[in-house]
């Protein structure tokens, strides 16, 4: 949570930012996406860090998580918690549409086992994202992703929780079956013809590498449960998702493209909250990109209110 001031016409304007503010813990200290190890003493820095009120987590263990729990209960923080289970699809290649029966099979019980784990610590919500793409295989892997995502939705509605699909670039870096928001969009109604706790997550760094702008966004409102804001990364002619600081070399997004998304979500009158995916480069410290996305996030918050009063 934060609060910004512009002046306008001389009066002075003070205005509380609207939207819950998260951030992808395991993106910034991404060790994580390989061990747990040391999980909850790395969070501890952000949990004390009152600019953000949503963390989200990878899959730690439980000795991990009680202890992260028991410190914020200590500091007597109002902190929301999410589980991503993009590692287990991007790192573990659990692979939610694969064609193969058995071996999608495999990647449902371990994401149905993280929605359980997810629901059981009260967590808000799971996200995860499709496998690889395949051109030949495409629709055979639709239906196999629904599946997969059906399964995970029908436990997540044990907990009253929703779960996000977040959409990737397919044919840059990540290469996944969910790609473009209006082939995504299709899916992911599909899905929500039996099961309403499924979104749609826009990530602002994956929409360069998907020809896409927040503008884009709007015939997709009653569709969009969470935001992720970042930057791609451009190197020679290439463009890859590894999610740089902002304003590192070669990072793509800026504080006017985060002040489009702001206006684009203020239009379509979005609730959910925003969460940056920050990772930091060989020599950086982790609060470097940490704390450069938070002073982007304020000045692209006062672009917005300048154009808005």
């Amino acid at each position: 949570m934060f609060y910004t001031r512009i002046e306008k016409k001389d009066i002075e304007i003070v205005s509380r930012f609207p939207y819950k503010v998260g951030i992808v813990v395991f993106m910034v200290f991404p060790e994580l996406l390989k061990s747990d190890e040391g999980a909850a003493e790395k969070t501890r820095i952000l949990v004390d860090d009152k600019f953000f009120d949503l963390l989200e987590l990878s899959w730690i263990s439980d000795a991990e998580w009680n202890k992260l729990k028991e410190y914020v209960d200590k500091t007597g923080r109002r902190i929301d918690f999410s589980m991503g289970l993009q590692p287990q699809v991007l790192v573990q290649k659990y692979n939610p549409s694969a064609v193969n029966e058995d071996e999608r099979k495999k990647a449902e019980e371990i994401l149905v086992k993280g929605v359980e784990v997810a629901g059981k610590r009260g967590m808000k919500a799971v996200a995860l994202c499709s496998g690889p793409y395949v051109e030949a295989e495409k629709d055979k892997a639709v239906q196999s992703f629904i599946k997969t995502v059906s399964a995970m939705a029908e436990k997540a509605q044990e907990y009253n929780i929703p779960v996000l699909v977040e959409t990737f670039d397919y044919q840059w870096d990540k290469k996944r079956l969910l790609g473009p928001i209006d082939f995504s969009a299709k899916v992911v109604e599909e899905i929500r013809a039996n099961y309403k706790n499924v979104y749609l997550m826009w990530d602002l760094s994956h929409g360069p590498l998907l020809g896409e702008k927040p503008e884009d966004l709007k015939p997709y409102a009653d569709l969009l449960g969470h935001i992720h804001i970042g930057c791609a990364k451009k190197v020679d002619d290439k463009l890859y998702d590894w999610h740089p600081g902002f304003y590192r070399p070669g990072a793509l997004n800026t504080e006017k493209e985060v002040a489009e998304l702001l206006q684009v979500l203020h239009d379509i009158k979005y609730r959910g909250a925003v969460s940056f995916e920050v990772k930091p480069e060989e020599g950086q410290h982790p609060l470097e990109v940490v704390n450069s996305a938070k002073g982007v996030l304020m000045r692209a918050y006062e672009i917005f209110l300048e154009n808005n009063l």
